[in-house]
């Protein structure tokens, strides 16, 4: 009974990372492309490059019917069974978000694992500070911590009052949708 318990563990998880490296990864890109296209973004310009557990993508822009919302110079997205992650890099908004925060964000990360299927979390870091958030698909819940930087609380005050002041010094919004 054991062996056969033990041979079948085996075989899933050689299937398991089988499908993790031999997914089509670009083919799976161009069909979130596809599917975003509905909403009327446009991703263009981009050049794609797959390696064996990820997708690397370079040079994005990004536009919102019609009009431009930002160019991201790197995305890194990685598709593992129990864990996948989108990483981009070098984040430049448009001059039309300029109003509600800083145009330039370093790094973005957004992570999701099948151990908590309903919650993703987002970390990121600019110009405006460091940002964590977590999004709960189920409660329908956002919830965001920032610490942000003085050109943040200086130039951006209107976004600032979105948020609540916490007792350690961080910036909280929550928000049900």
């Amino acid at each position: 009974m054991v062996k056969k318990l033990s041979k079948f563990l085996a075989y899933t998880l050689f299937f398991i990372f089988a499908l993790m490296v031999f997914i089509p990864k670009s083919s799976l890109y161009y069909l979130l492309e596809e599917n975003i296209k509905k909403f009327d973004i446009v991703i263009s310009k981009e050049a794609l490059q797959e390696n064996i557990f990820s997708l690397k993508v370079e040079n994005l822009e990004i536009s919102f019917k019609d009009i431009q919302g930002a160019v991201i110079e790197e995305a890194d997205i990685t598709l593992l069974f129990f864990y996948n992650s989108l990483k981009f890099e070098n984040i430049k908004l448009s001059s039309l978000l300029e109003a509600y925060l800083p145009a330039k964000i370093q790094e973005l990360q957004v992570t999701y694992t099948i151990f908590k299927p309903l919650l993703v979390k987002i970390e990121a870091e600019g110009e405006f500070g460091v940002m964590q958030a977590e999004v709960d698909i189920l409660e329908r819940n956002l919830s965001v911590k920032l610490q942000p930087t003085n050109i943040m609380l200086k130039q951006y005050k209107k976004s600032i009052k979105m948020f609540k002041k916490s007792q350690e010094g961080d910036y909280v919004y929550a928000k049900s949708f």
